[in-house]
């Protein structure tokens, strides 16, 4: 038998874990996996880093760069995306992210660039930001449980405007943003929200300011294809 590495053994044996019986505490994965405490703190901070796992207030649960763990999600959230991104991106002519959450920082999943314009805006799959930074970030801090909400302004530092631009945001279904994470980069996103109202992903568009004028007139384009692939999330 071929010999196998046993910290990618334990990292797995922790991911199995947590889409099983998750959310879950360092405590209970060392628990259930029968490792060190510590040793659970590592492989799951190893893991939240790249998207595989987040923290949440019960613990960890599954993260945004897990395809099909488990039966109930038969494609990842990038294949499932993808199609309404190339056709946003397609319409718009511009580009089209897909952001996860993970803890408190939202992280590129894929983009569609847009063929129109010399001058676009493109993000690296895997490079993340905080969430109250860019528009795809804040559409879906908006949509967190509002303890959860309460916490991650706190623990963020967003000041004192961040509970008004919140409710802004849920009254409109879309977040805007300019200059926030990039000078010369405009946003706008739209959650996307699971059946039961979980938000752990955000669909975007990004321009460069010299069209910013655009974004309002691409809400209503943006929403219709976060909705329809809200419709296939679980």
């Amino acid at each position: 038998m071929a010999e196998i590495s046993q910290t990618g053994d334990q990292m797995l044996t922790v991911l199995e874990t947590v889409a099983k019986d998750g959310p879950m505490s360092a405590a209970e994965v060392a628990r259930h996996c029968d490792i060190n405490r510590t040793v659970a703190h590592r492989l799951l901070a190893t893991l939240a880093q790249r998207g595989y796992v987040r923290r949440v207030q019960d613990g960890y649960t599954l993260g945004p760069a897990v395809p099909s763990l488990i039966g109930s999600r038969p494609t990842d959230l990038a294949a499932l995306a993808r199609p309404r991104m190339e056709q946003l991106a397609a319409t718009s002519g511009e580009t089209a992210v897909l952001h996860g959450l993970s803890e408190t920082e939202a992280v590129v999943i894929e983009q569609a660039l847009g063929e129109r314009h010399l001058v676009r805006v493109q993000h690296r799959p895997g490079s993340r930001h905080s969430l109250h930074k860019g528009a795809s970030g804040w559409a879906i801090l908006a949509y967190q449980p509002e303890k959860q909400r309460t916490r991650l302004l706190k623990v963020l530092k967003a000041g004192d405007g961040g509970e008004e631009r919140i409710a802004e945001i849920r009254a409109n279904g879309f977040a805007l943003s300019h200059d926030e994470l990039q000078m010369g980069v405009h946003g706008i996103a739209a959650p996307l929200l699971h059946s039961d109202g979980r938000c752990e992903a955000s669909l975007g568009i990004l321009v460069p300011s010299s069209r910013s004028e655009l974004l309002p007139s691409l809400a209503e384009t943006l929403m219709a294809a976060a909705a329809a692939i809200s419709k296939s999330l679980p």
